[in-house]
């Protein structure tokens, strides 16, 4: 395998989350933007989503723009994936950091065609959560949860040109 054909299989770009509250009274949150020189581009945008009963009286979950946030708020990160170069790119990896003073919602990554990982130990390393492990107060070995998660990483095995992709994943404002 020649070193384009390696470089395009392992491809990742690393968006740095939005949210890093100590104490989260009225945050803003903007959308980052990272591109490669492959024409491979990634858009952030993070949402806080309420639930709301509506006129018939159900309860409905909906996305608004976090602009308030307090802690046990739920946010929604959105990460749209887009190939705007002239050939498929293959492998496409996107990796997004759990933000500080966030809990990973057990579950909640998403991305349609898109083998899931998360990582334990900063974005060095990724795994299928029950293959995850860290240690305890007493340094014995135990299985990581979601509460002990990084990162995750999505790789899309697929991304036609000029298609884009969206993935996601929820945490919970500590």
């Amino acid at each position: 395998m020649d070193k384009k054909s390696l470089f395009s299989a392992f491809f990742v770009i690393v968006i740095g989350c939005m949210v890093a509250v100590v104490h989260a009274d009225d945050v803003k949150v903007n959308a980052a933007m990272a591109q490669d020189e492959r024409g491979i581009a990634l858009n952030m945008a993070v949402y806080e989503e309420v639930e709301e009963i509506n006129m018939m009286g159900n309860k409905i979950t909906r996305r608004v723009d976090a602009t308030s946030v307090v802690p046990g708020d739920r946010l929604v990160y959105v990460t749209t994936v887009s190939n705007r170069g002239k050939e498929l790119a293959e492998n496409v990896a996107i990796v997004n950091p759990i933000p500080q003073h966030t809990t990973y919602l057990e579950g909640s990554a998403e991305g349609k065609d898109a083998v899931v990982a998360f990582s334990v130990d900063g974005g060095k390393t990724f795994d299928l959560p029950e293959n995850l492990m860290v240690r305890d107060a007493n340094n014995k070995p135990r299985t990581a949860t979601s509460k002990d998660y990084t990162h995750i990483r999505w790789i899309l095995s697929s991304l036609p040109s000029k298609t884009e992709g969206v993935v996601m994943f929820r945490a919970r404002l500590n």
